[in-house]
């Protein structure tokens, strides 16, 4: 082969190797941007599910003091 037949052939070699560098880095962006929209929702849920806990602790009377009643516990949640 000719040197320059195998410099061409090199730089072809490192620019495919850029490419896919660069697709696997995209994968990781993506993967981390679900994983995090996924953590995120996780969070919020388990936030509500301790407010609703909080809420049903409460007595009767607290809750009418602040606008509820124990059944209206549920629907703020949906």
């Amino acid at each position: 082969m000719e040197a320059s037949t195998i410099m061409r052939a090199r730089r072809l070699q490192a620019q495919a190797n850029y490419a896919l560098i660069e697709v696997l880095i995209g994968l990781a962006v993506t993967a981390w941007q679900a994983a995090s929209v996924k953590l995120s929702a996780l969070a919020a849920e388990r936030r509500q599910a301790r407010a609703r806990r909080e809420l049903r602790g409460l007595s009767d009377h607290f809750l009418k003091d602040i606008g509820l009643s124990r059944h209206e516990i549920d629907s703020l949640f949906r």
